[in-house]
């Protein structure tokens, strides 16, 4: 293997290949990126067994072949180089990385030890933007369990729905404590007949784990604009643009049923902007216990008032202004799921609260496809 590469498009590949590689490993071969030079280009894989990528460098080969090298490593030498054409070369065993005066050798493993990565053809799939997919999996993103006790919730939901002359693509995600879903309606409606026995109203068996999640969310900041394949094979999902592909395996299990958490039953609806409970809520937190993180929210004539209360330290107080109909009320939430919500909307949000300990549900009052239900502490 002989090729020329420019270090910043090279970069930008390695960096993703870090996601996927495992830290720690029994496999060796996992803590490692395939390399193949073929073509006028060059193809970098990973994989940790759940999730595979394949992504595609434009690069002068002067000689096919195919290595692997640690890609941490890999990584850290390129992001350390000037930013320059540099040269890779396999000799004897070993992968040869030239910059300039700089030369690192690394050792390869057989490439014939690394898990192959399929490459699947399958008619059952959509086209979704990049920027929609990162928009709404920014959404659901904080509400995604990271206790592999509840390996179910440990992923995000997928849907697909036909409503009338419309399809409406839905994700959700819970950690059991706070539920996010967003829905926005696809334009393609005919792509979309060859899914729906797999993704329909009740379906809750497409679960996409946190690792593809992620990468998918990532696509249009590492400048995959335009639209991307997304579609369902066997017991995998895949997502392809040009140049890059995953594979990744579905989290087996079956979803709760999210629809029996999100309230029916309001009594109280409040109006307000969300950087003014933002701010407020950023101070009053100062003081809440590190266990619960909980702070009180009481609402009467026109006011929410929180406050938050350490027995050792002290106590602390804010007022804000709202509008909000029904009758006065007081409940306590843990200050940091209201936050994440909070980071998300951030213009005039709606709060509507039932009785006793009900979940509450927030979204913009603009905007009612993305919800957010958190559930009240205790205190």
């Amino acid at each position: 293997m002989e090729v020329r590469i420019d270090r910043t498009p090279l970069l930008a590949c390695l960096q993703r290949t870090q996601n996927i590689v495992e830290k720690k490993t029994t496999l060796p071969i996992l803590s490692n990126v395939l390399i193949q030079a073929r073509s006028k280009k060059l193809e970098l894989s990973a994989t940790d067994l759940e999730v595979g990528i394949v992504q595609v460098c434009e690069a002068l080969v002067l000689k096919e072949g195919v290595a692997t090298v640690h890609a941490r490593k890999l990584f850290e030498i390129v992001r350390e180089l000037p930013d320059q054409e540099l040269s890779f070369a396999l000799k004897q065993g070993q992968m040869e990385i030239r910059s300039g005066r700089s030369v690192f050798r690394l050792r390869t493993l057989s490439h014939e030890e690394f898990p192959k990565i399929p490459q699947v053809k399958s008619d059952r799939s959509v086209r979704l933007g990049t920027s929609l997919l990162a928009d709404m999996i920014r959404k659901v993103s904080p509400s995604i369990a990271t206790d592999e006790a509840r390996y179910t919730l440990t992923g995000v939901l997928v849907q697909m729905e036909k409503q009338e002359d419309k399809t409406l693509f839905r994700m959700i995600s819970t950690d059991s404590h706070r539920l996010s879903l967003c829905e926005r309606v696809l334009e393609q409606n005919e792509a979309i007949e060859d899914l729906t026995p797999f993704i329909g109203p009740d379906s809750r068996h497409i679960i996409l784990p946190r690792k593809g999640i992620v990468e998918m969310g990532s696509l249009s900041e590492q400048g995959q604009d335009g639209d991307v394949e997304f579609g369902i094979h066997k017991e995998n999902a895949f997502v392809r643009t040009e140049n890059f592909s995953m594979l990744m395996r579905l989290v087996q299990g079956k979803f709760p049923d999210y629809r029996t958490v999100i309230p029916s039953q309001v009594e109280t609806v409040l109006e307000l902007k969300s950087p003014l409970l933002e701010q407020a809520l950023r101070r009053v937190a100062v003081l809440s216990t590190e266990k619960s993180r909980g702070v009180r929210l009481a609402v009467e004539s026109g006011k929410a008032i929180m406050y938050s209360t350490s027995p050792e330290i002290g106590e602390a107080q804010e007022e804000i202004d709202v509008l909000y109909s029904g009758e006065p009320f007081e409940v306590a939430f843990n200050v940091k799921y209201l936050m994440d919500v909070l980071q998300i909307l951030t213009g005039t949000i709606v709060m509507k609260f039932g009785k006793n300990l009900k979940p509450c549900l927030i979204h913009d009052k603009e905007d009612s496809h993305y919800l957010y239900v958190v559930m009240p502490l205790r205190l």
